[in-house]
């Protein structure tokens, strides 16, 4: 197990905790890494993608409901 194989199994919120902490003490260093830590996980948990709504109903005795995909393309638009 190499040194890299450990720090992935670690999770970032530790090292990035430990930054903050040591970033407080006066090391500008850590705050720097403890500020674009944070300004990372900010932006991963703003840029996710959301569920939207399309259409909502209440089906009936005997009505049915058909469900189909729209084309993407590789970057995940719709065509």
């Amino acid at each position: 197990m190499s040194l890299l194989d450990g720090m992935r199994q670690r999770p970032p919120g530790r090292l990035i905790r430990s930054a903050w902490r040591r970033g407080r003490l006066g090391s500008g260093g850590w705050m720097a890494l403890a500020i674009m830590g944070t300004g990372f996980r900010l932006l991963k948990v703003l840029s996710r993608r959301r569920a939207e709504v399309a259409h909502t109903a209440e089906l009936k005795p005997g009505e049915s409901l058909r469900i189909r995909h729209l084309p993407e393309d590789q970057r995940g638009r719709q065509v």
